[in-house]
């Protein structure tokens, strides 16, 4: 998909110690996080992380007994302005999308916001995005 950047989902157990064995396990193997968000549930975490080698972290991880699966997100770039992320929101809304999740990052005085939409929805979001000149973050940002 046209502006697809591959977040990796990676299910860890709750307890001490997982998340210092994604992050040792990556950084060993060569791999920057980019950016990372973690959600949880009494008996298991959920990492969604972007790398600057998603194949190459994915491989690693499985190799380490980790389940990883891919999962397609996109970017924007938004600066910081109040309405800003509002108005992101609001024209995806406007078309239908159904934004499944958001986390974001500060980069250079602007923001960029990572969205998961239904596949179905994928292109028209990022359509949408161009169409009212928000400004996409490609995955070559992230990618070495």
């Amino acid at each position: 998909m046209k502006h697809a950047v591959k977040q990796l989902s990676i299910f860890l157990e709750n307890k001490p110690g997982e998340l210092g064995f994604l992050t040792k396990t990556l950084s060993q193997g060569g791999v920057s996080i980019k950016s990372i968000i973690l959600a949880d549930s009494s008996d298991f975490g959920l990492a969604r992380i972007i790398v600057d080698n998603p194949e190459k972290a994915k491989a690693l991880l499985e190799s380490h007994g980790l389940s990883v699966r891919f999962t397609d997100v996109f970017g924007v770039r938004i600066n910081d302005v109040i309405g800003s992320f509002d108005r992101v929101v609001s024209l995806l809304s406007q078309k239908g999308v159904n934004i499944l999740y958001c986390y974001s990052f500060y980069e250079d005085k602007s923001g960029i916001f990572i969205f998961s939409v239904p596949s179905d929805q994928f292109s028209i979001a990022t359509q949408t995005m161009v169409e009212n000149g928000v400004e996409i973050v490609e995955a070559q940002h992230f990618y070495n």
